[in-house]
């Protein structure tokens, strides 16, 4: 889902816990594949957990 305003506030639904949050979503990549989920966004609290990790390994792994 991308997202979806009502009232003025917007609305997205997070794609790694499901959650619904508004304000602003996160780009989950690489935690997830963004082309399988078109307009993915993640909360905060998932992009702090488990998308930034999953960037630092990345990069990590790419530094051999």
């Amino acid at each position: 889902m991308a997202h979806t305003t009502r009232d003025g506030q917007r609305y997205f639904r997070c794609e790694i816990c499901q959650d619904v949050f508004e304000g602003y979503g996160n780009n989950p990549d690489p935690y997830i594949d963004i082309e399988e989920f078109d307009n993915a966004e993640c909360c905060d609290n998932c992009n702090l957990l488990k998308v930034i990790p999953a960037r630092i390994e990345q990069l990590q792994g790419g530094r051999q």
